[in-house]
């Protein structure tokens, strides 16, 4: 939103280079699956999955943003609504979410979380990216600070792996593993 839409591209090569570096440090090798959770118009999809040399799922709730994403065999798209996955529990060895949950107000945000933890494998990797400045919520977007995201996504024990700075304003980067259901009996 910050960005020109003919900044659009160069943008998103910027956040590559910052961001694939960082989850590629945090990949085990055994990852083959990853939801890319409010994918919009595919910008990473598709080098996710090339990321992990398997397949990658983009969801968004606007089905324009999706019509826009690249198809690839190694990519789908899904149109969701804002309450449910579509996908069975432990679906997904990775969930990558960049810049999404800040536009999810509270009361609301909590569900998505619920629904990343219930798709996401025992061990599986939450690796997130969220707009962290200290700044007054707008109307379409809501300001965390890092510790309300690492209590939000409590579930993979995330902690801050990165930052960034873009427009002026702090970007954090956020890595976890979801525990191992087997390790807590």
């Amino acid at each position: 939103m910050a960005h020109r839409v003919e900044d659009y591209d160069a943008v998103t090569d910027h956040q590559k280079k910052v961001l694939f570096p960082l989850l590629q440090s945090e990949l085990d090798g055994s990852e083959a699956s990853v939801l890319d959770f409010g994918c919009g118009p595919g910008r990473f999809t598709a080098a996710l999955a090339e990321l992990v040399d398997g397949k990658a799922t983009g969801v968004d709730i606007t089905s324009e943003l999706l019509a826009l994403a690249p198809k690839l065999p190694s990519v789908k798209y899904e149109c969701i609504d804002t309450a449910t996955l579509p996908f069975p529990d432990s679906s997904f060895d990775v969930v990558w979410s960049c810049l999404v949950l800040g536009g999810i107000p509270d009361g609301l945000v909590e569900q998505s979380i619920s629904e990343i933890q219930r798709v996401l494998k025992p061990n599986g990797l939450f690796f997130f990216v969220e707009n962290t400045e200290p700044a007054a919520n707008m109307k379409y977007w809501f300001f965390r600070s890092k510790e309300a995201y690492l209590q939000l996504a409590d579930f993979s024990r995330p902690r801050v792996v990165g930052q960034y700075a873009d427009a002026g304003q702090t970007i954090s980067v956020f890595a976890g593993r979801k525990a191992n259901s087997h390790a807590l009996k």
